[in-house]
């Protein structure tokens, strides 16, 4: 009996991230599904050359399209190829399967927007870099028609050794001149990390006063930063796993999409850094303080008016003026974060955690679940942070 070749796949990926390794395991988790694949791969960092070597003939590649070397180097070798990056355009020969990043720039600004901010600040990436504004336009454009203000940082590497006091000087005069509070989105985990080590050291209080949301997260820096820091979830698991799914259709002789393979964030994975109580009335931040504490039982707006000795009309009012929104939503907003929370870092069954959330049955969450997050709760822990 013959057995089907393995694919030869080259993959000129960086491996310095865990964005970028989420992604390598996407990758490797199709090709064990389709039976494994034989990969080319060298560790490198983000700003390091990478290219095929010369004696290496396969199937296809799975890039990011940095630069124009290999994109010459893939279309003279004439393989097919899927660029992962947001650098690069697409095309027939090498279409994208990125993150969508106009739906991240959206969700990041609802998620502060929700919170009651008004006052916005924006650290891209490193300009030397090349990647599109457009998640800070997006940004800016959502923040400001909603009535907010958006700050725009002039990014410079914050952790050259040469200047490196005066850049973090500047970086302080910067956040200490915003209007606060001030909720900032920043391009990665290492700038979050820079930016709540000179808050902490300068007594600007996170979240309460700075509020800081990564738009690419690393572990690694979030454990070494002062405050865990939150994150968009991007998926880069399943940017990886539908990368080499298209790969695989395109060796085998189908076209490539005509525009861009677009996955939309998965989510807010909130830490310290943004989890505030801000709100100006009192009565509102000790409702959410409640409901925090008691997210696990089977929490109503009636036990908060309860416990609180208010009416429900009274809290409902003071809700929609402080935050734009009813008790009934924060509390849903509060079960929906924990039951995400749960299904990336336990192995708890679907009913286990109906129960940790205070749903008397698993069908009821499922169908809150699926309302809010148009997936099913299964669905998004295969999606999100695959579990071995």
């Amino acid at each position: 009996m013959r057995f089907p070749e393995r694919r030869k796949i080259a993959l000129l990926i960086q491996t310095s991230s865990d964005w970028s390794r989420q992604i390598i395991q996407g990758i490797a988790d199709y090709a064990f599904e389709q039976g494994g694949w034989d990969f080319w791969i060298e560790f490198r960092g983000l700003q390091e050359q990478l290219q095929i070597p010369a004696t290496w003939h396969g199937n296809g590649t799975i890039c990011r399209l940095t630069d124009a070397r290999i994109r010459q180097s893939i279309v003279g070798r004439r393989l097919p190829a899927v660029n992962v990056s947001w650098l690069g355009k697409h095309s027939a020969r090498i279409p994208k399967v990125v993150s969508d990043e106009r739906a991240c720039a959206s969700l990041a600004a609802d998620f502060f927007l929700n919170k009651g901010f008004r006052s916005f600040g924006y650290i891209g990436a490193d300009p030397n870099l090349k990647y599109p504004p457009t998640i800070q336009r997006e940004f800016q454009s959502a923040v400001e028609q909603a009535g907010g203000v958006c700050y725009d940082f002039p990014y410079y590497e914050l952790t050259k050794e040469a200047d490196y006091e005066q850049q973090q000087h500047r970086l302080k005069e910067w956040l200490w001149e915003l209007p606060r509070p001030v909720a900032l989105l920043v391009w990665s985990s290492k700038v979050g990390r820079e930016v709540a080590t000179v808050c902490v050291n300068h007594h600007l209080e996170i979240p309460d006063q700075v509020a800081i949301l990564c738009i690419e997260h690393d572990p690694l820096m979030s454990a070494l930063s002062p405050v865990p820091l939150s994150c968009i979830n991007q998926g880069p698991h399943v940017v990886g796993h539908t990368a080499a799914q298209l790969l695989d259709q395109m060796i085998q002789g189908q076209p490539a999409p005509r525009t861009p393979v677009l996955i939309p964030p998965l989510s807010i994975e909130e830490r310290a850094s943004t989890d505030t109580l801000f709100a100006d009335d009192d009565l509102v931040r000790e409702a959410i303080q409640l409901i925090r504490q008691q997210v696990h039982l089977p929490l109503q707006v009636s036990d908060l008016t309860q416990q609180l000795n208010v009416s429900r009309r009274i809290l409902e009012h003071r809700f929609q003026k402080a935050l734009h929104r009813s008790p009934a939503t924060e509390i849903r907003k509060a079960k929906l974060n924990r039951i995400t929370r749960l299904l990336r870092e336990t192995n708890l069954t679907i009913s286990q955690i109906a129960d940790r959330c205070g749903f008397q049955h698993q069908e009821a969450m499922i169908r809150m679940f699926g309302r809010l997050m148009g997936m099913s709760p299964r669905e998004y822990r295969q999606t999100s942070h695959p579990l071995s």
